[in-house]
């Protein structure tokens, strides 16, 4: 039998997950408005994730983060200024034989914070588990995670220009 996507993930290869449903990589409560909220729902913006971590502490994270940004994230103009970095680590494992299953979920931002002229950032990743098995996501700096990343994907990694740590000029 031919497959007719051999090489794009589609509804039915979620079919039978596993423990597995379609975990957004960039989330939709970070949109800025309903259009591009319901653009975060195509197949090319999800991953395989775990139920019980995508629903758990993966969503509790990615709310805290909209939080910060709406509450630190403005520029001189009161606009909001912000980047946000997501991205997942292959796994071993693929679901339904096709569709790679990430070992590693991580999220970072970088914003500037027009009190003190400066730019913040944070960053998350966890293994793609479930919840109850083990401590999931981790909250540490920016280096942490790109020393994570560098580790995990045999290169060195920097997310930011500058690892979001220039002051602005000009303001």
């Amino acid at each position: 039998m031919t497959v007719p996507y051999p090489n794009q993930a589609i509804d039915e290869d979620y079919r039978n997950n596993f423990g597995l449903n379609r975990g957004h990589l960039f989330p939709s409560g970070h949109a800025g408005d309903d259009v591009t909220a319901e653009s975060t729902f195509t197949l090319t913006n999800i991953v395989p994730q775990k139920i019980t971590f995508n629903s758990g502490s993966w969503n509790r994270m990615e709310r805290e983060i909209s939080g910060i940004m709406n509450k630190l994230c403005y520029d001189n103009n009161k606009e909001v200024l912000a980047h946000v970095l997501t991205g997942a680590i292959p796994g071993k494992n693929k679901l339904n034989g096709k569709v790679n299953i990430p070992s590693h979920m991580w999220m970072a931002f970088c914003c500037y914070k027009s009190t003190g002229n400066t730019f913040v950032s944070e960053a998350h990743w966890a293994l793609n588990v479930d919840e109850h098995k083990e401590k999931t996501v981790i909250k540490d700096s920016l280096q942490k995670l790109q020393e994570f990343l560098s580790q995990q994907l045999k290169t060195k990694v920097q997310l930011f220009h500058n690892n979001c740590t220039k002051k602005r000029q000009g303001n």
